[in-house]
């Protein structure tokens, strides 16, 4: 069974204006559940008016008190009832601080007119504005009835601090979802233009975008996912994104991302599927790097600055992980069928000073070296980029 929450009104007579307010309160207050102790209802010719203070001030759950300039005035120089009442609500707040029983309502003047000295520390319930006085009212009952409108989350678990937070890009367990694939395959190139580090991310991602190579049969920028359609997000990193789609078999799907920030430009792409090893498409990601350094060269030109670069470049797989020339950018020269990355897995980091035909074959030619040949008899491990193609293919952006 519930208990009927009390609640003594202490208030002074300003006018009858004030009376008529405070007795609709408390009307309006019983009408929703709470008994109230109020001098109007309770005190009646030859009753003792202190006794009835002390009860209702010790017998109370809470206690109402409407500050006027008034009432703070008979309050700091205990005169009249309220400056009996006043007597013994200090007291009880210097015993219990802690106690939400004392609930000040400013009803006229601003809070230093109207508010005694000890209730100067209290949170105050605000009722001056007659219209806005149901949605006052409301709250009102709800602080009464220890009902706050907004409630804190229920206490969850501690963290897993053994597993770092991921700095992906691209969520794979999510995408895996979405697709019903069973595999992922990703790429993750990180490029530091250590010498535009005192672009600001504007001027970078206005740089990036003038200075892209244009592709001379659709004459849009590239890599594709500079493309306006893809940007998602301006502040504070700037991020394009191309989201989940199937690219050329039904079950194979790609996604990619490209977060450009100051002094660094991040992209991931990664692919999924159901097969049960990789054949890995390089076109994408790799011409996507391609076209990144060109940029970084034709800005470097334009700001005449020395080129200091380094290139993070990651790969992870949960799936043997093979070359495969059709989807490569560049031709490579191959004796055995098979050609993979150990353990499905690696990480280089290359520094170029310049940007050149030659600088970029050689850093290519690093790239494809994380390829190794999976018979152990080869007299060639590694993959070797053909210069050739490589030449007629870069042969637009390098001079």
């Amino acid at each position: 069974m519930e208990t009927t929450i009390m609640v003594f009104i202490s208030y002074t007579w300003d006018n009858e204006e004030h009376k008529e307010w405070i007795l609709d309160l408390a009307n309006r207050l019983t009408d929703n559940g709470i008994y109230v102790f109020l001098d109007r209802f309770d005190l009646k010719t030859g009753k003792p008016m202190t006794q009835f203070m002390e009860k209702s001030v010790n017998n109370s759950n809470k206690i109402l008190m409407i500050m006027t300039p008034n009432y703070k005035d008979k309050a700091d120089n205990r005169t009249g009832g309220v400056g009996y009442e006043y007597s013994m609500i200090t007291q009880e707040l210097y015993n219990n601080q802690n106690s939400d029983k004392f609930i000040p309502i400013l009803r006229r003047g601003n809070f230093d007119e109207s508010a005694p000295k000890f209730l100067s520390t209290l949170i105050y319930h605000d009722m001056r504005n007659d219209s806005t006085y149901e949605k006052d009212f409301s709250e009102l009952l709800r602080i009464i009835y220890n009902e706050p409108e907004i409630l804190r989350h229920q206490l969850g678990k501690k963290p897993d601090f053994l597993s770092k937070p991921s700095s992906f890009l691209i969520d794979h367990s999510s995408d895996l979802k979405k697709c019903s694939m069973t595999s992922h395959a990703r790429w993750i190139f990180k490029i530091d233009l250590k010498s535009l580090k005192e672009l600001t991310l504007p001027d970078l991602f206005t740089s990036i975008l003038s200075n892209a190579p244009i592709d001379k049969d659709s004459h849009q920028i590239l890599p594709t996912i500079l493309l306006p359609q893809y940007k998602i997000s301006h502040h504070p990193e700037i991020i394009y994104e191309i989201p989940l789609h199937q690219y050329f078999a039904f079950n194979h799907l790609i996604h990619e991302v490209l977060k450009i920030n100051l002094g660094s430009i991040h992209y991931e792409f990664i692919e999924y599927s159901n097969n049960d090893f990789w054949l890995l498409f390089l076109s994408r990601p790799y011409s996507c790097l391609f076209y990144f350094l060109i940029i970084a060269k034709n800005i470097h030109t334009k700001v005449n600055k020395e080129i200091d670069i380094s290139v993070n470049i990651n790969f992870e797989s949960d799936k043997r992980s093979l070359l495969y020339d059709r989807h490569s950018p560049f031709n490579f020269g191959v004796v055995f069928e098979h050609y993979g990355i150990p353990n499905n897995k690696t990480n280089i980091i290359l520094h170029l000073n310049s940007i050149t035909k030659e600088s970029i074959f050689k850093m290519f030619e690093s790239v494809y070296h994380l390829f190794v040949s999976e018979n152990t008899k080869s007299t060639r491990p590694y993959v070797s980029v053909d210069r050739q193609h490589f030449d007629m293919v870069t042969d637009e952006f390098l001079q």
